[in-house]
Formats: structure tokens, C-alpha cells, sequence
């Protein structure tokens, strides 16, 4: 076979190929979507669109723990700050964070708000379980995060029922490896044991 018919050949399938290339795009287009580089380019427009509530629009309420020689907070100034990056409007009560010594003034420096009430808020966050004189605190239809250990506070899980609340105990999470950066009963078992460590420590009549 002769140079020119070479070329012939090779010019008669390069127009085959653009004319298969341009019915697959032709194709393409008309089902709304294009191949380019092996990836799938969908029209913006046929998304739909996101449901729930914007961040903007929420608010996280940090009350102070009622609880007899309770000293922690639910929210540090640092967590705070991360939320309100987020878009969340974070309120913070009075004194929430003293004995966990965390001012009033860390809470505003981050761009929280230090209120009287933090529980008129859509999410609340907790430490302990509520006391019977926190339940009609709450707003109906908000969000309580906290452990609540259900079994044990029955009577309160009854009445925090009426109000529609959704509850997420922190101490029901399960112990799995997905949700390891949830749980909270590890943490708090392993501060407890460290605690352990030095106080046995202070109380030994020697080097320990």
C-alpha cells in the first residue's frame, strides 16, 4: 500500500472518530451532563436545595451546671469560639465557667454572648442531667446534648417529653471506633484515673 493511501486511510478514520465523538457528546448534552477528564459535570441548577436550618439561625446555650460540687462546663472558651466561626450565636450564662475557671470575659473575647438565661436557646448544652427545677426552662422543640443516663432519670425524660425535645445522651453513644471523638465517658474515666494517680500520690509517705 502506497504513502498517499496510508494517509487516506488514516484521514478517513480520524473523520469516523470525530463524528462518533460529536453523536456521544451530542448525547451528552441532551441527558445534561458532560465527560471531561473522567469526571461527571452536573448542571448546578438541577441540585436541589439544602434542607434545615442555617447556622446563622441557631443558638447554643452554655447554662451554669446546678449540680453539688459540680465544676465543669459543657463549653470552653476555645469550643465557643470554633462554633461561632461556624455562623452558631453562642450564649453564655453568668459564671457558667468559674469553676472551671474560664471567665465571663473568655466567653465574650471568642464572641459569645454572657447572658442570665441560656436556656431559651435552640440547643442547649449540658454536663449533668437536668434537676426537676431546670425542666420548664427549657424551649419546646429545642435540643438538649448532656448525659441523662435515661434508666436512671426516668421521671425527667418524662418531663422533658411534653416539650418535644430532641435528647442526645452523651453516655448512650456507642463505644465503637467511628465514634471514638464522641466519647465522652472514656475522657472523663481517663481524668478521673490521672486525678486518682496524683491524689494517691499527695496521700503516700513516700516517692511513689
Amino acid at each position: 500500500m502506497g504513502h498517499g493511501m496510508l494517509r487516506l486511510v488514516a484521514a478517513q478514520e480520524r473523520l469516523l472518530h470525530s463524528s462518533i465523538s460529536g453523536k456521544v457528546c451530542n448525547i451528552c448534552c441532551a441527558q445534561g451532563r458532560l465527560f471531561s477528564s473522567s469526571r461527571i459535570v452536573r448542571d448546578k441548577q438541577q441540585q436541589p436545595t439544602p434542607r434545615g436550618i442555617p447556622y446563622t439561625k441557631l443558638t447554643v446555650g452554655v447554662p451554669r451546671e446546678v449540680w453539688q460540687n459540680e465544676r465543669r462546663v459543657a463549653l470552653s472558651p476555645a469550643a465557643a469560639a470554633t462554633l461561632v466561626k461556624k455562623g452558631f450565636n453562642v450564649q453564655v450564662e453568668n459564671g457558667a465557667g468559674a469553676l472551671a475557671s474560664f471567665r465571663d470575659d473568655d466567653y465574650a473575647a471568642v464572641g459569645a454572648r454572657v447572658t442570665g438565661n441560656a436556656y431559651d436557646s435552640d440547643i442547649v448544652l449540658k454536663v449533668r442531667q437536668p434537676l426537676e427545677q431546670e425542666v420548664t426552662k427549657f424551649r419546646e422543640l429545642s435540643t438538649l446534648i448532656s448525659f441523662l443516663y435515661p434508666a436512671q432519670n426516668k421521671l425527667i425524660i418524662d418531663q422533658l417529653v411534653p416539650k418535644s425535645m430532641t435528647l442526645f445522651g452523651m453516655d448512650c453513644i456507642p463505644r465503637i471506633s467511628r465514634a471514638q471523638v464522641f466519647d465522652a465517658l472514656s475522657s472523663m474515666a481517663n481524668v478521673a484515673g490521672y486525678r486518682a494517680v496524683i491524689e494517691a500520690a499527695n496521700h503516700f509517705g513516700r516517692f511513689f
